[in-house]
């Protein structure tokens, strides 16, 4: 199986760019492509909804499973929720300190959305999301804390 590093070349490759061009494409600084790519950190949640808008699909991207379009995947993805999801647990990682996996990122983001998607209201939305990355960080400070069984 490939890592998120071996997928963002990937999507890159099919984009036709250079990384230096995914960087400008996506209004990075110059070199930030390049460190996704070499160092499989997950990019923000904006540049991934903009890849959702090329129909890149978030899901493979960010857990290996499913196609790399979205053609074939679950369709309708909403792209803000994602983006403000994305946002929500890189910015609970980044509080705490903590340096987890892309994929085990990108599993926690996939079971938010799945979540937070069925829920129709904007407002009750927001008040889950903010619900759900609250339990996330209660799990990741038990996990800490508990340490290794």
């Amino acid at each position: 199986m490939t890592g998120l590093k071996d997928r963002l070349r990937q999507v890159r490759e099919h984009l036709g760019e250079t990384q230096k061009s995914m960087s400008a494409r996506f209004a990075l600084g110059v070199n930030t492509w390049q460190g996704y790519e070499r160092l499989g950190k997950l990019p923000k949640g904006e540049t991934l909804a903009r890849l959702l808008e090329l129909d890149i699909s978030v899901d493979w991207l960010l857990t290996g499973h499913g196609n790399m379009h979205l053609t074939g995947n679950r369709p309708g993805l909403d792209a803000q929720l994602l983006s403000q999801i994305i946002d929500g647990v890189l910015t609970l990682y980044a509080h705490d300190g903590l340096r987890p996996m892309p994929t085990e990122q990108g599993q926690l983001i996939s079971r938010i959305y799945d979540r937070l998607i069925a829920i129709p209201d904007d407002r009750e939305r927001r008040g889950a999301l903010r619900y759900a990355l609250e339990q996330a960080r209660e799990d990741l400070f038990r996990a800490v804390t508990d340490g290794p069984p």
